[in-house]
């Protein structure tokens, strides 16, 4: 006749006749036990058998699931997949001004992060966590360069342009007034003022520069408000990514920095939950 059975969720521990069992993956650990125990020494034994024979079988819960290791990230690899994530997004835009990101005609990305020949900006932005570097370790230069590889065999994949800003002579921020004319020896003579516009493209164009991946919402931009007048509180798995736009029109040049905030949907990629308006430089 088999003898009592007992089942302890905590440990998940079976007592059969024979012995106890431990779980193990798909599988069970026999341990040789008496044929007769009290209940006593039987609970005894459960906690020492929990602690020494399963501590193996990793974390256990309640019920004795083992729980999942916390997904580990790189830089190269998260930040390969955020700028996947802005090209794609980018390319969604729809048209008109008052809605960013909006559609652009004329537009490239230099794939150096933040547009500069070390791969970190010259100078960070004046809001709190925004430097790459408080997320990972600053990347070396080999890293740097497998970041501007990827980076660029995403924007041939997807038949977007990849180029630096193009410099023009005689074109001033969209900012800078036109000076007044000079003053003629002569008041018969009237001088022609300067146009400090006058070599600037006629069509626009727009260069677009992408910063390396910041874990999180920056202490500096949460409970501030977004793009469409939102107030941005997320949770979960965050990630923040500086998107410089820079257009050169007829009426000069103007720089504007823009905070994009990602999170995972349901099927795990990445997508665009706010857009954070920074400043800008005309």
């Amino acid at each position: 006749m088999r003898g009592p059975r007992w089942e302890v969720n905590l440990a998940v521990l079976v007592r059969e006749e024979g012995g106890l069992f431990c779980a193990k993956g798909d599988g069970m650990i026999r341990i040789k036990a008496a044929p007769r125990i009290s209940l006593s020494g039987f609970t005894r034994i459960c906690c020492l058998v929990a602690s020494i024979a399963c501590a193996s079988t990793g974390p256990l819960s309640v019920i004795g699931r083992i729980d999942p290791p916390e997904r580990e990230f790189t830089m190269v690899g998260i930040e390969s997949e955020l700028f996947a994530a802005v090209v794609r997004t980018q390319l969604a835009a729809g048209d008109g001004d008052d809605a960013y990101p909006h559609r652009l005609a004329r537009f490239r990305y230099d794939a150096r992060p933040y547009g500069t020949n070390t791969g970190y900006p010259e100078v960070f932005a004046g809001v709190e966590g925004v430097d790459p570097t408080l997320s990972f370790a600053r990347a070396s230069e080999r890293e740097i360069d497998r970041v501007i590889d990827a980076r660029k065999e995403t924007l041939q994949s997807n038949s977007v342009r990849e180029g630096r800003l193009v410099p023009y002579s005689q074109c001033a921020g969209a900012g800078v007034p036109v000076p007044p004319p000079p003053r003629g020896r002569s008041s018969s003579r009237r001088l022609k003022p300067v146009d400090v516009h006058a070599g600037c493209p006629k069509t626009p164009e727009y260069y677009l520069t992408v910063g390396l991946p910041i874990r999180g919402q920056p202490a500096g931009l949460k409970n501030t408000r977004d793009t469409r007048g939102e107030r941005v509180r997320l949770r979960g798995e965050v990630w923040t990514i500086l998107v410089d736009e820079t257009k050169v029109g007829p009426a000069g040049w103007s720089r504007s920095q823009y905070a994009w905030l990602f999170t995972r949907n349901d099927e795990g990629a990445l997508e665009l939950a706010n857009t954070i308006f920074i400043g800008v430089v005309e």
